[in-house]
């Protein structure tokens, strides 16, 4: 073990052991005297460097280098400038070797007096000097850089840059870093990015987070792609996309908030906790009053204390993660987790309903019309359909011999069918299928119904699992409006999307939309059956679902996720992306960029209909055609 001397200098064996490292294309995070920090995923043409002024505590336009694959953050001391020097140019000359060139990019903080606020009050626009050699003025990656800082902006208002060309290379008050980088002789490269310090209050120095962390986010996608630019042009690194140039580790911090934050996500099941347990008998019960009197559902006991969760939710710290793209996804995802512990807490009050409308988001009009417009195309008489049917015993079995073929593709999955008196429905936990004991199904509609609970919701927890995040199992935030997307999206490729399945979707938005609008339970029943020819009892179903624990219009996700995933394929996105886990359409970007840092491997299960012959012609028909009626299985 090191010696807490040896631990307070960069000495010569710390530098024989990064040297070793780098050699040998061995990530490096090392903890350096005074507040540094070396973190190099591997081996990389450049390295981004922060160096505090003076002795200062504050870590200033240290939060743009973090996060980076290859950073520097110096010990603030000047009595450590001279190894700090010497661990660089150890750094500079591995890497040269190996690349053939190299570049420094040092950030600092601009003057306290260009802080986030105006004379006026208003916010100060974000800004950024940009300072080269002379000779660098017109470098691919220099321009990139320009072009990139150019495009922030902060609540709107766009950033400002200034570009020095043959300006001072080192922050106010400090040595440039080495005198023999830079030269006309020298393969190495710097680049010096001052940062107007808009994120903080000049006067307190205290930190607007939502700015801070705005800003890490687009300072850190323009450093990339203009490294992006500097690798292909003076290098013989040939990244094949930017984003590969991002860190590939999945470091601790990261490890530890993804582990807390998906162990409260599966403290409790949502969707089980709001569902009655008595919908069977209150339907007979409702049918014996002649349709005139509201059910009254039963609700499971809570099993968890929704404050408790809560408390212990915040508690997660987000806040030290480095990634500025998985602190993003770790924070939607605690906002989404909060808001369906309040949902909990909130069952049968009145503030369910609200607070169902902020997690799910409201119904929006447009939505509204295109229910409407499919409940008119397609006539009831469509949803009549009548042939064998099997119960769910023989349903659960079909189940559970999918679930049998993705084990022996990937022997890992422990999904598990159960057939269950208190459940009314199919739902899926855990990445389980939970089969209600009363349930029948018409023999036409197992395979796509299979295909929807276990080609997708299955499917997509257990690839979830073969990855190093937890949240792609639970799933991140907004997953549901996918998931239902794609489930349906299942049937379609399967032949199994009816037109009676389609008026159901659609009726589902109603019904959420009149809940939404303050409709008693009565009324959304008379809504369904008397102006859009629902049965009593699907129209009961219906009903029941979006009225459940005081108004829950989850159900309106599974047309607005339909109608989603055909704009994406439509746009030429690829199905492949959105099935590597539980994760909304809007992470697509994200997934593609984490599959192309290597932080996210292959998922290792496909749904069995990809294989199937008729699949690739019903892709390609669903990306040209956006009209929802001529996709269903009769047409």
């Amino acid at each position: 073990m090191a010696s807490a001397r040896s631990r307070s200098i960069i000495g010569p064996r710390l530098i024989e052991q990064i040297s070793d490292r780098l050699e040998r294309n061995l990530p490096i995070r090392r903890s350096l005297p005074d507040g540094g920090r070396l973190h190099i995923d591997r081996q990389l043409p450049f390295l981004i460097v922060y160096r505090p002024p003076g002795d200062s505590d504050d870590a200033g336009a240290a939060r743009f280098v973090k996060g980076e694959a290859s950073y520097l953050i110096a010990p603030r001391h000047r009595k450590h400038r001279q190894q700090t020097a010497v661990l660089i140019n150890t750094i500079v000359e591995a890497m040269t070797d190996v690349f053939g060139g190299f570049l420094i990019v040092e950030v600092w903080d601009g003057p306290d007096g260009e802080n986030g606020v105006m004379s006026d009050g208003a916010p100060r626009p974000p800004g950024f000097k940009v300072v080269v050699a002379r000779r660098e003025a017109e470098s691919p990656s220099v321009v990139r850089l320009l072009k990139e800082l150019g495009r922030v902006q902060i609540a709107g208002v766009p950033a400002e840059v200034e570009f020095a060309a043959g300006g001072r290379l080192s922050p106010p008050g400090l040595p440039r870093i080495s005198r023999s980088f830079g030269t006309a002789t020298s393969p190495v490269r710097l680049t010096g990015i001052e940062v107007r310090p808009v994120y903080r209050d000049g006067e307190t120095g205290e930190v607007y987070p939502i700015v801070a962390r705005a800003l890490h986010r687009q300072v850190s996608r323009a450093l990339q792609r203009s490294l992006y630019e500097f690798a292909f042009n003076q290098t013989t690194h040939r990244p094949r996309h930017y984003q590969a140039l991002g860190r590939r580790a999945f470091v601790r911090a990261a490890a530890r908030v993804d582990r807390e934050l998906a162990a409260v996500g599966a403290a409790f099941d949502l969707l089980l906790m709001v569902s009655p347990v008595n919908t069977d008998s209150q339907y007979r019960a409702f049918r014996r009053a002649k349709f005139s009197r509201s059910p009254r559902f039963a609700y499971r006991h809570l099993d968890v204390d929704p404050t408790a969760l809560k408390r212990a939710l915040y508690e997660i710290p987000v806040e030290r993660v480095e990634d500025p793209t998985l602190e993003s996804i770790f924070r939607e995802k605690q906002r989404e987790l909060s808001l369906q512990l309040d949902l909990l807490g909130d069952r049968g009050r009145p503030r369910f309903l609200p607070t169902s409308i902020a997690l799910y988001g409201a119904v929006e009009p447009s939505m509204v019309e295109t229910a409407r417009d499919l409940l008119t195309r397609v006539p009831p008489a469509e949803s009549k359909r009548r042939g064998t049917s099997i119960g769910a015993e023989a349903f659960a079995a079909a189940a559970a011999d999918e679930i049998e073929r993705y084990r022996l593709i990937a022997p890992s999955v422990g999904a598990t069918v159960e057939v269950r008196d208190d459940v009314t429905s199919l739902v899926v936990t855990q990445g389980n299928l939970l089969v209600g004991s009363h349930m029948r199904f018409a023999s036409h509609r197992v395979e796509p119904l299979i295909q929807h609970e276990v080609g997708t919701h299955v499917l997509t927890y257990w690839n979830g699992t073969a990855q190093r995040f937890r949240l792609l199992a639970t799933g991140l935030a907004g997953y549901d409006e996918l998931q239902e997307g794609l489930a349906v999206l299942a049937e379609y490729l399967v032949a199994g999307l009816t037109e009676a399945r389609l008026r159901t979707l659609a009726a589902r938005v109603i019904a959420a939309h009149a809940v939404s609008d303050g409709s008693e339970f009565l009324e959304t029943f008379a809504l369904l059956t008397g102006d859009y020819g629902m049965t009593q009892r699907t129209a009961f179903q219906i009903a029941a679902r979006v009225h459940r624990s005081g108004g829950f219009v989850k159900d309106a996700i599974y047309l607005r996720g339909l109608q989603r995933v055909v704009e994406y394929l439509g746009d030429g996105g690829r199905l492949e992306t959105l099935l590597v886990g539980k994760i909304s359409v809007g992470h697509a970007p994200v997934i593609e960029e984490l599959q192309r840092r290597r932080v996210l491997v292959p998922p290792p299960l496909r749904p069995g209909y990809l294989d199937q012959p008729d699949t690739h012609y019903r892709l390609e028909r669903l990306r040209g055609n956006d009209d929802l009626v001529a996709l269903t299985a009769s047409r």
